[in-house]
């Protein structure tokens, strides 16, 4: 069983200018697929060993033990229920190279995965196939302990068997148990014709059981932005680690970098005149309809992708140097809330680069997020109250991504912004004049 392979990282940069979207895509070959078959337990796991789910439209292994152990008793009883759906990988590869020579699953998904000696791709079941394939060959600890079965579909009763500690593989298992087991029906559904839309779509449409949340429906779209995300989760495991106990799990680490990449490119749109003046700004909500709408945009160009990872990794290396200097898990532990990385995340984007700045920036910070009396004010030159806002404190802000809450957050961290880099300035500028003076 090879279902831990990797697809190669696409590389960032990993292309320069614009991505084709939409109708510009060309012709998707019509997705083809097998009549489903019944087959039993052994032939699946024998035929199908060699399978990945790569993490394009699949989400990573999610079962528990007790999922396993439930599962495993619903064998025993005869009661699993669903379709395996999978692609024949070389079969795909062959009638798309035909039907759509430029489809991008052919170098991207298709030839790296037979390039590995693997056939199949699975893009719903994957738990079931890969708790299958490890039962059979013994690489799951059966708990111990005494199970019921039906040994035949006429049986009116059940058979009883015990596992015990250290007798507890699936070769331990009584002989009539195993073959049992082996002889339960699967039913397997075999896509031979499919390119990178059709497995988008497939998953999204066929995933049973825990139905794809909304970031790995994104996760799976023919879009640059998703190749561009999971490459940027790659580049900063340690920071998506302070957040997230599983950054992988529902594939929350990369909703929170959409988030982040959502915030810096879109939440202030500025209207201007002729003469580039502007006249009108207005900021918006981040929610899923803003980030759906980010995954159709225009991708970004070379010099953006990486000004974009740069940021991520300077963040990472500087948050885990505030980290190990911190005094006491208490400081730790307000270093790792998600909305203070992504303001930093905001902070760095626009201007601060070295580890005082930060640090100077996340006093700022923690000033205006702890004062009670800090309300949002649309004219911060002015500050009017307005009654309508009088209860939104910044950190209340920070609590929420509505348009007034990005809006507050984009005004305060601009002010922070200011205060850092003028600072700076107004050293630069003092030493300067006192060496004039000697």
């Amino acid at each position: 069983m090879s279902n831990s392979f990797k697809l190669p990282q696409s590389p960032i940069p990993f292309l320069d200018g614009n991505f084709p979207i939409g109708d510009e895509l060309g012709g998707q070959p019509i997705v083809v697929k097998r009549d489903p078959k019944v087959l039993d337990l052994g032939q699946v796991v024998n035929k199908y060993a060699l399978n990945t789910a790569p993490e394009n439209f699949q989400r990573p292994e999610s079962w528990t033990k007790d999922n396993h152990k439930a599962f495993f008793k619903s064998l025993l009883m005869d009661r699993i229920e669903g379709v395996i759906v999978i692609v024949d990988v070389d079969s795909a590869l062959h009638r798309v190279k035909q039907v759509a020579p430029d489809d991008r699953a052919i170098a991207n998904i298709f030839e790296p995965i037979l390039d590995e000696g693997l056939k199949y791709i699975v893009l719903d079941g994957n738990n079931r196939l890969q708790f299958l394939i490890n039962l059979v060959n013994g690489n799951y600890n059966i708990p111990q302990g005494r199970y019921e079965y039906i040994r035949h579909p006429q049986d009116t009763s059940t058979s009883v068997f015990t596992v015990r500690r250290n007798k507890n593989k699936f070769s331990d298992l009584p002989q009539a148990v195993q073959d049992t087991i082996l002889g339960r029906s699967i039913i397997m559904s075999v896509y031979t014709q499919i390119g990178y839309d059709g497995l988008s779509e497939v998953f999204v449409n066929t995933n049973a059981g825990v139905f794809p949340n909304a970031q790995e429906i994104r996760n799976a779209k023919n879009s640059p932005w998703a190749d561009y995300v999971r490459a940027l989760r790659s580049e900063v495991p340690e920071l998506l680690g302070y957040m997230f106990t599983n950054f992988k799990k529902r594939y929350c680490g990369d909703d929170w970098i959409v988030d982040c990449l959502d915030f810096v490119l879109n939440v202030k749109t500025e209207e201007r005149n002729d003469e580039d003046i502007v006249i009108n700004t207005t900021f918006s909500p981040i929610n899923q309809t803003s980030k759906n709408n980010l995954y159709k945009s225009e991708f970004l160009n070379a010099a953006e992708q990486i000004r974009i990872k740069d940021t991520f990794i300077d963040l990472a290396n500087i948050l885990a140097q505030l980290i190990d200097e911190a005094s006491g898990k208490e400081e730790k532990k307000l270093l790792q809330r998600k909305s203070l990385i992504q303001n930093l995340f905001f902070l760095m984007y626009n201007g601060l680069s070295t580890y005082e700045q930060v640090k100077d920036a996340i006093a700022l910070h923690d000033k205006a997020y702890n004062d009670k009396s800090n309300f949002f004010y649309p004219n911060w030159s002015e500050k009017v109250e307005h009654e309508q806002f009088n209860d939104l404190t910044f950190k209340n802000a920070c609590e929420g991504a509505r348009a007034i809450n990005m809006e507050f957050r984009y005004l305060q961290l601009s002010k922070i912004l200011s205060e850092v880099l003028g600072t700076e300035l107004s050293k630069a500028f003092n030493l300067w004049l006192n060496s004039n003076r000697t």
